[in-house]
């Protein structure tokens, strides 16, 4: 048997652990860094509809132009071009049932609308 002449190295010097302090955050809290915005949310609208819910004419907010704030105006809807029923989440606390329709209005404009099932709100799905 061969001893080794090496020795083994020992603990070392001690040294200080320095810690920063914990600040409580709550299970909800997001760090400033990581919060996000959303896009294109739903923009509630007016809308005629007939005895079976379908739209029949819609009424868009106010857009700003760069010489004037357009008012209000009603659209008849020329079309119904697709339909859909989108029903999630129903295990959550709010559940989420809308019905979709993609129109053509009066002036040639392709819309995606949707109303909300639960609680009878119509709202412009804009970018769809």
């Amino acid at each position: 048997m061969v001893a080794h002449s090496r020795k083994t190295p020992g603990p070392g010097s001690l040294r200080p652990i320095t810690t920063k302090p914990v600040v409580p955050q709550s299970v909800n809290s997001v760090p400033e860094g990581l919060k996000f915005r959303s896009l294109n949310l739903p923009v509630p609208i007016d809308v005629v509809e007939d005895g079976a819910e379908r739209p029949l004419s819609i009424s868009l907010p106010p857009t700003r132009s760069r010489r004037s704030i357009q008012k209000i105006r009603s659209l008849a809807i020329t079309s119904i071009n697709d339909l859909w029923q989108v029903d999630e989440e129903w295990w959550r606390e709010h559940p989420i049932s809308r019905r979709y329709y993609q129109v053509t209005t009066q002036d040639e404009r392709r819309l995606t609308i949707f109303r909300d099932q639960l609680n009878g709100s119509w709202y412009w799905q804009k970018g769809g």
